[in-house]
């Protein structure tokens, strides 16, 4: 299948997730080079750079630009402060039984971080995880449940329902949750279902409740409408992890790389964040 156009936005870097598009600005982390960007999603222009001593990935950005990371292998999420310090603020290990990755909010200043549930890879088969989430407090509780690797999360609806991508469940899908004011999760349901490679990562979502996918092992990149019905595909050059949009023009981007692996990533450096229309046909 032949890629679609894009226009590459940042190149060079080793493993990019974590993408967020947020008040103009793009941010992302380079996790296996232990770094969180922020840049001109125009220019590719760096807008500030921070290191952190552990693998970043998901990513929260508060209303002043505060930016709160997970530090996947310590099982914490920090919060980075002015001075580019990187302070704790929860340590998941009670519920996470391997990596966190990736976040997203929760009401009242709470965050949900998934995790990887073990270190299995396929074919073996995965032990199911917990969701966690965290009090704007730092209190750490598990919220869901027998997840086939929790790993892309957004909230649609006004933020009243939470989407996980279990990207190692049988089959591979969307899981629904209704949000509670206090971040409880209820009324567990399938939002979308795939088969084969198409095994969810990365998601990001419109106001009007529709959802981009990222499809690693299928190499694609898949829009979604509010309903969870396939609306178009965007196949490209190398597997996607992670994705956002830019609602006002329409603009998606993604993080692309040919690898997960560690040594290969730093040695190749070809991941990329790359933009392209939403609304083009594959």
């Amino acid at each position: 299948m032949t890629s679609i156009d894009y226009r590459v936005v940042v190149d060079g870097l080793a493993f990019a997730e974590g993408c967020r598009f947020v008040r103009g600005a793009l941010w992302f982390s380079d996790m296996h080079h232990r770094a969180v960007h922020r840049v001109d999603p125009t220019t590719g222009e760096s807008l500030g750079r921070w290191q952190t001593p552990d693998k970043p990935s998901g990513l929260v950005i508060g209303d002043d630009d505060e930016v709160t990371v997970t530090q996947m292998e310590s099982r914490t999420v920090a919060r980075l402060d002015a001075e580019g310090g990187l302070n704790t603020i929860a340590d998941l290990s009670a519920v996470a039984d391997w990596h966190v990755n990736d976040m997203t909010d929760a009401p009242g200043g709470g965050l949900y971080v998934g995790n990887f549930g073990d270190d299995s890879v396929p074919p073996a088969p995965p032990r199911p995880g917990r969701l966690a989430h965290v009090s704007a407090a730092g209190e750490v509780a598990g919220v869901a449940d027998d997840l086939g690797f929790a790993n892309g999360l957004v909230r649609v609806a006004g933020g009243a329902v939470l989407l996980v991508a279990e990207t190692r469940s049988d089959p591979p899908r969307i899981t629904a949750f209704d949000v509670a004011e206090d971040g409880g999760l209820s009324g567990r349901r399938v939002f979308a279902e795939f088969s084969g490679a198409h095994m969810p990562d990365g998601l990001a979502a419109t106001s009007s409740g529709e959802v981009l996918v990222a499809m690693p092992f299928a190499r694609e990149l898949v829009l979604l409408d509010a309903g969870g019905a396939v609306v178009r595909t965007f196949p490209v050059d190398r597997m996607p992890y992670s994705c956002a949009i830019d609602e006002a023009t329409r603009t998606a981007y993604a993080c692309l790389s040919s690898s997960w692996e560690e040594q290969e990533c730093l040695r190749e450096r070809d991941a990329a964040v790359v933009a392209f229309p939403l609304d083009a046909d594959a």
